[in-house]
């Protein structure tokens, strides 16, 4: 009996060295420096879902979040307001944050990159990163007036997610990736909390979704055909999204500030050889009215896909909706020419 007892722990140790030994590779192949524990980089606040601490140093569900003294992605923004700074606040989700990338990675960082050399060493670009986990258009206005204003932007870029809409795109995600005979559908939202916070999880996750993208690429595509175009963005939904667009408008007059926005693709936008183009006809309906720059992006997205065989990968592994490098450095290029081709940088003001 103490012979057996004794494999026996030497067998727990064994497990769980390995858990260990697991646990910190899985970390320290995620982006950002190593961090031993995932912790919380949100706080929270009245008049929006949550924010950034300022100053965190944190990882979370796959990414590392370096926050500035603002509570901002990114390097600390401190404009001069001399008149050869050109200044961009870009508002977003977790998409323009950059969600399981490297800072250096994420569209806002390459946009800026981009556009300083569009305009040369005369001008000085400055872009700053206001993506949040977990916004959507309910939260950009507010966003706008009580951190954006303040530093006086000459642009304004929002990337909206397609799930900010009710319409047909989002409605076979859900059936496909959230229904009753999805794995994920059938552990409890507390569950998979908890065990997001594990680096070695978060790896399996992606791995097992990775491992189903064909077939579950196969099954959106079977749920959009049976539901065809039928059911497009609400009109209201529409309606009242249309209304804080205007109002961001307003805002931004007062300063100057120009306006753009794009939606992000989804994977199956990029991947099928149909989709859905009524999130994209239903966002160009209410920004174009309004003066707003509305760039699509999904033709450049699917357009690159096809560039190789088998076709390029332009989403993070294991995930449906979050760019990976390659997909920010499009959404980069793609803001630039659809605002160059307006003429938008072409005069300093």
């Amino acid at each position: 009996m103490a012979r057996i007892c004794r494999k026996l722990a030497v067998m727990c140790f064994a497990l769980c060295l390995f858990t260990l030994v697991v646990e910190l590779v899985a970390r320290a192949a995620e982006p950002g420096p190593m961090q031993w524990f995932d912790q919380s980089p949100y706080e929270k606040t009245t008049t929006l879902p949550h924010v950034h601490r300022k100053r965190a140093r944190a990882q979370w569900d796959g990414s590392f979040y370096g926050i500035n003294k603002r509570g901002w992605r990114g390097p600390e923004y401190e404009p001069s307001f001399a008149p050869e700074e050109f200044r961009v606040v870009a508002i977003g989700d977790s998409c323009t944050f950059g969600k399981a990338v490297e800072e250096s990675e994420s569209w806002p960082r390459q946009f800026e990159a981009l556009l300083q050399r569009e305009l040369g060493s005369a001008r000085t670009v400055r872009v700053a990163n206001l993506g949040v986990n977990g916004y959507s258009g309910r939260d950009y206005l507010e966003v706008l007036r009580t951190q954006a204003l303040e530093v006086r932007p000459h642009l304004v870029v929002i990337g909206y997610n397609i799930n900010d809409f009710p319409n047909v795109v989002k409605k076979v995600d859900a059936q496909v990736f959230q229904g009753g005979s999805n794995l994920r559908s059938n552990v409890p939202y507390e569950l998979r909390e908890q065990l997001s916070r594990l680096a070695s999880f978060r790896w399996l996750r992606s791995f097992y979704y990775d491992m189903n993208r064909e077939r579950d690429l196969q099954r959106v595509e079977d749920v959009a055909r049976s539901i065809g175009d039928a059911q497009t963005t609400a009109p209201e939904v529409l309606l009242e999204e249309g209304q804080r667009l205007r109002e961001v408008v307003e805002e931004c007059s007062t300063i100057g500030a120009r306006v753009a926005m794009f939606l992000f693709p989804y994977e199956s936008q990029v991947y099928l050889e149909e989709y859905s183009h009524a999130p994209l006809d239903g966002a160009r309906s209410i920004a174009e009215p309004l003066g707003i720059a509305y760039l699509d992006l999904v033709e450049s997205f699917r357009a690159e896909a096809r560039s190789a065989t088998p076709m390029k990968r332009l989403f993070n592994r294991g995930d449906r909706y979050h760019p990976n490098a390659d997909g920010y450095a499009l959404v980069a290029r793609g803001v630039l020419q659809g605002l160059s081709e307006r003429g938008w940088f072409g005069v300093a003001k």
